[in-house]
């Protein structure tokens, strides 16, 4: 499960970006960094239209084909991962 390790990884250095430019001063009234519990169509609704940037990182078998980066992208929003 390698890839699964380092998806593991890449959410925690993640988290410690996130922590770091949602505290500093000087970044954080223009940069946030917010994790979606229990994403799902309702609130992909919400989010997509107004999302700039997304980073991406499916669950082990619970990825159906990826249309949601699809939906970003159709938003002009810029994908990560």
């Amino acid at each position: 499960k390698p890839a699964y390790e380092m998806a593991k990884r890449i959410i925690r250095l993640t988290t410690a970006v996130g922590e770091k430019i949602n505290h500093d001063p000087e970044t954080n009234e223009y940069l946030r960094l917010y994790f979606l519990s229990d994403y799902n169509v309702s609130l992909a609704e919400t989010i997509i239209p107004a999302a700039e940037v997304s980073q991406h990182i499916s669950t082990a078998g619970t990825e159906a084909s990826g249309t949601s980066n699809m939906k970003f992208q159709m938003n002009g929003c810029l994908i990560l991962g």
